[in-house]
């Protein structure tokens, strides 16, 4: 008999509609296979031990700095308040254990806390419990795996802008700067101004991202550092902005000497002369393939010509300058830095760009990062920010704004501060950053997760080790790609690409004996996965972009995300002999335990007595480990799970 009733209130409890029937149906087919002979790399031993060097060592908070952030935390407090109080509105009930180590943990590492994590803190009658954990987290090495992943969107990296430019290095330097917490200001005018070979200088891939398009590289670049967008004023007087096509040509001044690609012709001869002789070597030969690969690489490098110069369009037809006119370089507001004056344009640009007298610098930062951690910016959009924006709370991001100047542009201590706020203990609330009015921030806005989050939480629910393997460091890289294309022929070639393809080629990931994986796919951390993904990969179905547009990314519900989690293999690898819950619930006791672990591991709450009711009766029904995989199934499939509270 089909059970409609139990499925009505099933759904109302977990905001779910599910079939249990049709859930056994999927289940006992899965019975019929032998996914443990897919499902390798589980058992390790909690907590991990042995990580990836560039996850091994992260500084420790400085017990001063702990005493700043706490005083600008209270002010931060003391104008969300006032504000709440002007509107006649009052911040919402502070957020429970349950709701907070949750938050902070998606928030601070981007995944859900185990279930041991989650009982330790909960159980915690430390008075400053939460600052401890705050701390502990902002030191962890998914601090740096999970600021990579922010950054990423932001700045489209990419393992591969194109075919031939492998950016692998600069990935990994950006997690780098997370990992020692270098202030912003100075790893921003490293990427700036940059040069030479991304394997030899990994700042470089910042310059390569937008290989060929100058024009492109300056409006992106002000729009991220900036959040400015000038981007209209390439081709016209830019129409809702104050900005001219000659202020944004005298912007790009400053950078047009920068080249991405060598442009000799003793480097471009020696590529065609290698190519002809795998050519006659082999007739069939594939001219896309590794060894090719590798010496095309090596034509691109990052150098900076001083002298020359950039002019107007040749249609220009504005009257403040005339057709194919030399543009002198001039920022668009304030001055370039004495100290920088005598340095080269592009030099000067960057000191300009981060300075901390260029407020815009501080202030777009200061926005992103509280947008990160509250859910909205306080000026929306974060990268469109004009100077008559409308401001949710004026003085309240001013402070802000000052805050990351005297920090130093200290990224982690901002982010400690917010943390360390009244305002980010409250519960949350649902607010649509599409309507016209203001968020006014009563406690964190409801928001779903990241599509890092979600995979990387599933990872948390399932396997022991989430860093199974580490990419190729530079040296590596550089040992393997870096060519002398004056003296190079094809047999080195050949073997440079063979070395190249071993390192980062589809099976590289998967020789390492501590490669975990399932169905084929790598199971590590997604800072640790390729970048992007294939469009048909579960991050990419829920909603990671393709990295060809600043924060591409998208949180919004489809139909792929609906059948990868009702019916997609990584929901069910939570199930397999193996994983982490599942050899919890092996120690379970009695059916009330089993469900504790099972809403403490998914929800990291405890079932409430409705809950309780709901899923006694079904685990009750005489299959026990099916009945455990039901209410397991259930769980990961309710918003709840795929949202930060």
């Amino acid at each position: 008999m089909h059970r409609g009733l139990l499925v009505c209130v099933f759904a109302l409890t977990f905001m779910l509609q599910l079939s249990i029937e049709s859930r056994q149906a999927q289940a006992q087919q899965r019975g019929r296979q032998k996914p443990s002979q897919q499902f390798k790399g589980y058992g390790l031993p909690e907590p991990v031990k042995k990580l990836p060097q560039h996850l091994a060592e992260v500084p420790p908070v400085d017990a001063t700095r702990k005493t700043g952030c706490r005083e600008a935390a209270h002010k931060i407090d003391d104008l969300v308040a006032a504000n709440l109080a002007k509107l006649s509105l009052k911040p919402n009930p502070l957020a429970n254990d349950h709701t907070f180590v949750r938050r902070v943990f998606l928030d601070t590492v981007g995944t859900i806390p185990t279930l041991i994590e989650t009982n330790a803190y909960a159980s915690s009658f430390e008075l400053a419990k939460q600052e401890a954990l705050i701390d502990t987290l902002l030191s962890s090495h998914g601090y740096p795996s999970h600021m990579l992943n922010y950054w990423s969107n932001i700045m489209r990296i990419m393992d591969r802008p194109e075919e031939n430019i492998l950016a692998y290095g600069f990935r990994d330097w950006v997690r780098e700067q997370m990992r020692i917490n270098r202030p912003y200001d100075e790893w921003v005018y490293e990427m700036l101004t940059a040069s030479g070979k991304v394997w030899d200088n990994p700042a470089v891939g910042y310059a390569l991202r937008d290989n060929g398009m100058p024009m492109v590289h300056v409006d992106n670049t002000i729009r991220i550092f900036l959040g400015t967008q000038i981007g209209c004023a390439q081709c016209h007087d830019h129409p809702f902005d104050k900005w001219t096509q000659k202020e944004f040509y005298r912007l790009a001044a400053f950078t047009h000497g920068m080249q991405t690609k060598e442009s000799s012709e003793a480097a471009s001869g020696a590529v065609k002369r290698v190519k002809a002789e795998l050519l006659r070597k082999d007739p069939d030969a594939r001219l896309d393939g590794p060894a090719e690969q590798v010496l095309e690489a090596n034509q691109f490098r990052v150098a900076f010509d001083p002298d020359r110069k950039l002019t107007l369009p040749h249609d220009y037809q504005y009257s403040d300058g005339k057709p194919s006119e030399p543009v002198e370089p001039m920022v668009l507001w304030g001055a370039v830095p004495e100290l920088a004056a005598g340095g080269s344009p592009r030099e000067q640009y960057a000191a300009w760009l981060t300075s901390p007298a260029n407020e815009r610098f501080a202030k777009t930062l200061a926005n992103r990062l509280w947008k990160k951690i509250m859910g909205v910016g306080l000026i929306e959009p974060a990268d469109d920010i004009r100077d008559d924006s409308p401001c949710e709370n004026p003085e309240l991001l001013q402070f802000l704004t000052e805050e990351i100047v005297r920090l130093k542009f200290n990224q982690k201590e901002f982010i400690r501060t917010l943390l360390y706020t009244q305002t980010y203990r409250h519960e949350s609330s649902n607010f649509d950053p599409s309507v016209a009015e203001f968020y006014h921030f009563p406690g964190p806005r409801l928001r779903r997760m990241t599509a890092e989050q979600v995979w990387d939480s599933v990872l948390t629910i399932a396997i022991y080790n989430p860093y199974p393997y580490a990419l190729p460091d530079n040296a590596q890289l550089r040992a393997a790609v870096d060519l002398d294309l004056t003296t190079i022929t094809a047999r080195q070639a050949e073997e440079h690409g063979k070395v190249f393809d071993d390192l980062v080629g589809p099976a590289a990931r998967f020789k390492s004996m501590t490669t975990a994986a399932y169905c084929g796919e790598i199971l590590a951390r997604a800072s640790e996965l390729p970048a992007p993904l294939p469009a048909e990969h579960f991050i990419r179905q829920f909603g990671q972009c393709d990295r060809e547009t600043i924060e591409g990314d998208s949180s919004d519900p489809n139909v792929p995300q609906i059948l990868a989690m009702f019916n997609g293999p990584f929901t069910h690898m939570m199930l397999e002999e193996g994983s982490v819950i599942n050899d919890f619930l092996k120690r379970a006791k009695s059916p009330r335990d089993a469900l504790d672990v099972m809403f403490l591991s998914i929800l990291n709450r405890p079932p409430n007595s409705h809950d309780r009711d709901i899923a006694l009766a079904e685990l009750g029904r005489g299959d026990t480990a099916m009945g455990y995989g039901n209410v397991v199934w259930a769980l990961i499939n309710t918003r709840e799970f795929l949202f930060v509270q």
